[in-house]
């Protein structure tokens, strides 16, 4: 008899590949120069990161950008309540 076991985290796992893989493509192809980064871990660390950069008002704007994107989400999903 073989066990098998579901990992219910399969389907988020296999966002996040695809996510990097398309960031790594488009880096490799010179799309993106300029990459700043922060992951949450399993046992719910952080891991952040970024390349360095002649444009740091560029990438403020971004992840200013990017926390504007969140909050709008967890609106959408009514995941923080008022």
């Amino acid at each position: 008899m073989k066990i098998v076991q579901l990992d219910p985290k399969a389907s988020a796992k296999a966002e996040v590949v695809k996510m990097a893989k398309t960031i790594l493509a488009q880096a490799e192809n010179g799309e993106i120069v300029d990459l700043a980064y922060c992951a949450a871990q399993l046992d719910g660390g952080l891991v952040t990161g970024f390349t360095v950069t002649e444009d740091a008002p560029r990438r403020l704007a971004a992840v200013t950008r990017l926390v504007h994107r969140l909050n709008v989400s967890w609106d959408e999903q009514g995941y923080i309540e008022e």
